[in-house]
């Protein structure tokens, strides 16, 4: 499989978990949406992340940060480097 279509099919598997973790989110209030097992899940994979790969993957699926936010802290090839091992690591971590 090339590059970009694991990229692609990361990234997809990704934004599917934390549109379910949003949903919760967004139906439960706050105080509940912490007793949810896949918020907890989740929030315990981003912890363990590096900083970087956190705040992208936060920025991008939780916070819905516009579509360029990351031009400001990093060039395109790193943001697509840390963003790919941001994915990558998820999806090791998660165990799913």
């Amino acid at each position: 499989m090339n590059k970009n279509m694991e990229f692609k099919n990361n990234e997809k598997l990704v934004r599917y978990y934390f549109r379910l973790r949003n949903r919760n989110t967004a139906v439960n209030s706050l105080c509940d949406a912490e007793d949810n097992e896949l918020v907890k899940a989740i929030e315990e994979i981003l912890n363990s992340m590096k900083e970087d790969e956190k705040n992208i993957l936060r920025n991008e699926y939780v916070l819905n940060y516009p579509r360029n936010w990351w031009q400001n802290y990093y060039s395109k090839s790193r943001y697509y480097r840390i963003k790919s091992n941001a994915l990558r690591n998820f999806i090791r971590l998660s165990r799913w």
